[in-house]
């Protein structure tokens, strides 16, 4: 899937700027998917999200709160532990290389961990794959991952507890924690292609 999207975005791009961030432009040399008169301009990760759309809700009603600009992203993650009402839904056109639409990412007082949820468009076939690659990388005796195919919409639904994830970290910005999940999806995904 990161292949047939990079294809797409690099046809497109013919004789312009081709933007990709690093991990973009590493995929599409190994798989031979730049010409050499290629334009490129590597963008930093922090650039993925400026014209995404970022909205808050309530949990329990999902009502908006608000539509925010940018500059929110840079708001320290544990705002979502301060105010345990809400959730944050961002949803960029970078996640279509990575086969997402849009990412929610709350904290669950519950089981004291924040959670993104996203819907993950990748064929069922490749179930075992992604079950492997999310076994090896979290790290969590006392509770899991979730995973299921919606065969109506041919996505997976994916509910991630970060805290069980490497690298990640609570005192992130938002804006980091989104670019975390980026990294991470983007990983997953093309490991399991591959």
């Amino acid at each position: 899937m990161i292949k047939k999207k990079l294809s797409q975005k690099i046809t497109e791009a013919t004789d312009q700027q081709l933007t990709l961030t690093t991990e973009e432009k590493d995929y599409a040399i190994q798989h031979q998917l730049l010409s050499e008169t290629a334009n490129i301009v590597i963008i930093e990760k922090e650039q993925l999200f400026t014209n995404a759309i970022i909205e808050r809700f309530d949990k329990e009603t999902e009502e908006l709160i608000s539509k925010d600009s940018y500059s929110f992203l840079q708001t320290p993650l544990v705002h979502f532990k301060e105010k345990l009402n809400e959730f944050l839904y961002l949803e960029s056109p970078s996640f279509d290389v990575i086969g997402v639409d849009a990412i929610a990412v709350e904290y669950d007082e519950v089981f004291e961990v924040y959670t993104a949820m996203f819907g993950l468009a990748v064929q069922k076939k490749f179930g075992p794959a992604m079950k492997d690659y999310l076994d090896e990388h979290f790290h969590a005796d006392n509770m899991n991952y979730s995973v299921m195919f919606a065969g109506n919409d041919g996505l997976w639904e994916v509910n991630l507890p970060l805290n069980y994830i490497d690298q990640f970290n609570e005192n992130f910005t938002i804006e980091e924690a989104y670019v975390f999940l980026y990294s991470f999806i983007f990983s997953l995904v093309s490991t399991i292609e591959n």
